[in-house]
């Protein structure tokens, strides 16, 4: 797993949530998700494979990269 690094970060890549300072949302450490999108302000917004559709905010929530999307194209997979 690396460090968030929000340089690296593209759509399709899988992320692995270690904390959301959102008092409402029901994601819990550990929470896995595909990126679907980085907007113009760095909202990473994800897919939660729970079915959430919540974004992580860089500096403010933390998480990890745990599949990058390139290296799904390399062994053949789609993200």
């Amino acid at each position: 797993m690396k460090p968030q690094n929000l340089a690296h970060v593209k759509k399709g890549d899988r992320v692995q949530l270690i904390y959301m300072n959102d008092p409402y949302t029901n994601l819990g450490e550990g929470a896995i998700g595909t990126v679907d999108c980085i907007d113009d302000i760095g909202t990473v917004h994800v897919l939660w494979d729970c079915g959430s559709r919540l974004g992580l905010i860089p500096g403010v929530d933390r998480w990890v990269m745990i599949e990058n999307s390139c290296e799904n194209e390399k062994q053949g997979e789609r993200p």
